[in-house]
């Protein structure tokens, strides 16, 4: 689990322990147990309970009924799917995004997984008379679209053992994936290769590459995918443009504080 690091007088402020609660909470990859949290934050147990109680009222924090474990909640997410957006940072990403869809002439998308769904945070239209119209506030499919499908191969185990137990899945084309076997196949070889592909697996006759964003721990966060319609851009044309979409994606990582490195370097490789 990551350490929360000590902060100095403010410490004592009942919003700043909410907060360091909150950011603990949020940094962990699994569901943590109330007595780890009060090691790990330094602060007694009933105190703990208390502002996690609180935390969980406000909707900023979960608990599993079965497990009696903590998450984040709804209204964090929203919180943080918020700061995104509109943060610092986002007109950075957004030039980013803008000059990735003149170069490539594709409709980029900057997505991340909620429950069990593909959700575009940001998005930039493509350039070209011949573009992919789809409403972003749709929630996607993650089976058959080339983002859900990245951010599922990096995803928890217990995450993507959840989605392949719901199979078989709905074709949306003729090419969709349909089975757990086949779709535990292609996680695996999106994992080695870093990055993945949907051939017209949501859409007939559209087709999309995605790149992985790093945060600062060298964790997928989120996704970078361009989008364009086979008719203008096949696939294997599509497939040249990585480097580019690959660079951008690194920069996109910088911004949100992510490594430095090159995306592909920090991906595990099993």
């Amino acid at each position: 689990m990551t350490e929360t690091a000590s902060v100095g007088i403010g410490d004592k402020s009942p919003v700043t322990k909410a907060l360091r609660l909150l950011a603990h909470v949020a940094r962990c990859k699994e569901p943590v147990a109330l007595a780890e949290l009060s090691r790990v934050i330094g602060l007694p147990k009933p105190t703990t309970y208390r502002l996690l109680r609180t935390l969980e009222s406000a909707g900023f924090v979960q608990r599993d009924p079965l497990t009696r474990r903590h998450l984040i909640g709804t209204v964090f997410e929203d919180v943080a799917l918020s700061a995104l957006r509109h943060g610092t940072g986002h007109g950075t990403r957004r030039l980013v995004m803008d000059q990735l869809a003149q170069r490539l002439g594709a409709r980029i998308n900057l997505v991340v997984l909620r429950s069990g769904n593909v959700l575009f945070v940001e998005w930039v239209e493509s350039t070209s008379p011949l573009r992919v119209d789809i409403d972003p506030t749709t929630p996607m499919p993650v089976h058959c679209t080339a983002s859900g499908k990245l951010l599922l191969a990096f995803a928890p185990q217990e995450l993507r053992d959840s989605v392949l137990r719901s199979a078989p899945f709905p074709a949306r084309t003729r090419n969709t994936i349909t089975s757990a076997r086949a779709l535990q196949a292609e996680l695996t070889e999106i994992r080695r290769r870093g990055h993945s592909e949907d051939n017209e697996e949501l859409l007939p006759g559209v087709n999309c590459l995605a790149v992985p964003i790093f945060n600062r721990d060298g964790e997928v966060v989120a996704g970078l995918a361009a989008m364009v319609p086979v008719a203008s851009v096949p696939l294997a044309q599509l497939r040249r443009h990585l480097p580019d979409l690959s660079e951008a994606a690194r920069r996109i990582s910088q911004e949100i504080g992510g490594a430095s490195t090159s995306a592909t370097a920090a991906l595990p490789s099993g």
